[in-house]
């Protein structure tokens, strides 16, 4: 669409100075799709100003000086008599230089499948988005609590889509949305409409790519079938030997993940991307080959990634970046809810060897926590167990952690406890230090604590922090995977 330029005359006037800096009081505006009431907005400058409008845009006035309230209209979304598809430009109040510019994006409503087109799977992945599309005819092939997966009739091509309606797997549905991607650029349909065409379709499966053995290495560009043999954990499959888990994204209640839980099973759905040390997966069938081991407490943090993501958490040890972004775990929020406060809702309690602010040396990352700063040493209290472990049981704690590395490469010297408290009586175990040389690159260290013969009830305390808790060094740590099991009879 054509731009209506409108530069002030004040430009071409010999003396007269453009501002070298420009400020608007929104950054977006709305307006209905006709009889749309204008709005006003105020522009903020040092001194003279001009704008560049779009030509369905008018503002009044057009060019200033200094602070200036802006009234902005638009004109009626109609073609050949009827609303129009919604459009959205800018509109740019500007100073003199590139960096002395404002930015107004007017947004206008419409009917936004006046001119949409029915798409070919194979044609919505090379789409940009937010490309208003039509599908149509096509399988369900995975349900989850978010939606489904759909397929076309190759099974070669599909994508996620987003929706409230109820499907189940063997439906044809047809989809009017928006096209979208996740992190790894695999399609999603973000549905404003859903209609079931046919029910009760058999579905044929493509032959599953079996990423069990190379699961640490394992990444794809597309949505490719796999399946993975392990333990469940929670909502993960843990492989045995293996850094990685694969995780069920938006798991169905239907799929009853808790009864699962210890039990040895084979998964078999669609890749959804990577988020090292996680590969995620849209579930399409799972199998059941019983009870491997009873987990007593399982924690991998993942329920976190909505504050991970709020807070731009950074990844430290996946990355071996030093500078990764780490906020404290009071900072990101989530309806007003931070992180901190999610963490205390589950029964975590939190230790400070000094506190002036809550969650003072704690910090979030993508999805495990980082503990400590110089002088200030921080653990863990886990919730109490939901029941007694057996005393006739050989419960096993574990957990991933790993040492901080100072920018000289020095690591820091941190010596982990796990401290067992039944009242006034504790026992506590060492961690053996991770062994890393000066300037070793960060990884996860498998730590394993015999519990056999200790108490262990719902009363019982277990803590995680350093040994020298008064230590005024640094001694930073990060801490991941935490499972109290024991093997099944």
């Amino acid at each position: 669409m054509a731009l209506l330029f409108v530069i002030g005359s004040c430009q071409e006037e010999e003396g007269t100075t453009l501002s070298q800096a420009v400020l608007a009081s929104a950054s977006a505006l709305n307006f209905e799709g006709t009889d749309s009431a204008p709005q006003i907005i105020t522009v903020y400058a040092d001194a003279e100003w001009v704008s560049e409008v779009p030509e369905w845009i008018t503002i009044s006035p057009t060019s200033g000086s200094g602070v200036m309230d802006v009234t902005v209209s638009v004109n009626d979304n109609i073609r050949d008599g009827a609303l129009d598809n919604p459009r959205k430009e800018v509109v740019v109040f500007k100073g003199e230089t590139l960096a002395s510019r404002a930015e107004v994006i007017v947004m206008q409503a419409g009917d936004k499948y006046r001119d949409v087109r029915d798409y070919t799977l194979q044609e919505l992945v090379a789409l940009e988005d937010e490309t208003v599309v039509s599908v149509s005819d096509v399988m369900v092939m995975a349900v989850t609590s978010a939606g489904f997966i759909i397929s076309d009739e190759q099974n070669v091509h599909n994508a996620y889509v987003l929706s409230e309606t109820t499907v189940n797997i063997g439906d044809k549905v047809s989809i009017l949305g928006d096209k979208a991607s996740n992190s790894q650029s695999l399609a999603i349909i973000e549905a404003d409409q859903t209609e079931i065409v046919s029910t009760g379709g058999s579905v044929t499966y493509p032959e599953a790519k079996d990423v069990t053995d190379g699961v640490d290495t394992y990444n794809a560009t597309s949505r490719e079938f796999i399946v993975v043999s392990g333990i469940m954990n929670g909502s993960n499959v843990s492989v045995s030997g293996a850094n990685y888990t694969v995780s069920i994204t938006d798991a169905p209640s239907s799929l009853d993940l808790e009864a699962l839980n210890g039990h040895r099973v084979v998964v078999k759905g669609y890749f959804d991307g990577l988020a090292a040390p996680v590969i995620k997966i849209l579930v399409a069938e799972i199998q059941d080959n019983g009870i491997a081991k009873d987990i007593y407490f399982f924690e991998d943090f993942e329920w976190l990634d909505p504050w991970s993501v709020v807070g731009n958490a950074g990844q430290t040890v996946e990355t071996d970046n030093l500078s990764a972004t780490a906020p404290q775990i009071p900072t990101p929020k989530i309806d007003g809810v931070s992180a901190l406060d999610a963490l205390l809702e589950k029964g975590y309690e939190f230790l400070r060897v000094t506190t002036k602010t809550p969650g003072e040396c704690i910090y979030l990352q993508q999805n495990y926590l980082k503990f400590g700063k110089t002088s200030y040493q921080a653990g863990i209290i886990l919730p109490n167990l939901a029941e007694d472990i057996p005393s006739s049981a050989s419960p096993v704690m574990s957990f991933d952690w790993c040492p901080m590395r100072q920018g000289s490469g020095k690591i820091d010297p941190v010596n982990l406890i796990v401290i067992i408290t039944n009242g006034t009586d504790e026992v506590t175990f060492d961690i053996p230090e991770a062994g890393f040389e000066n300037g070793h690159r960060l990884e996860w260290i498998r730590a394993e604590v015999d519990l056999s013969g200790i108490t262990i009830t719902k009363e019982t305390k277990i803590t995680i922090r350093q040994t020298n808790w008064q230590i005024a060094t640094a001694n930073r740590y990060f801490l991941d995977n935490i499972e109290i099991s024991s093997l099944a009879n």
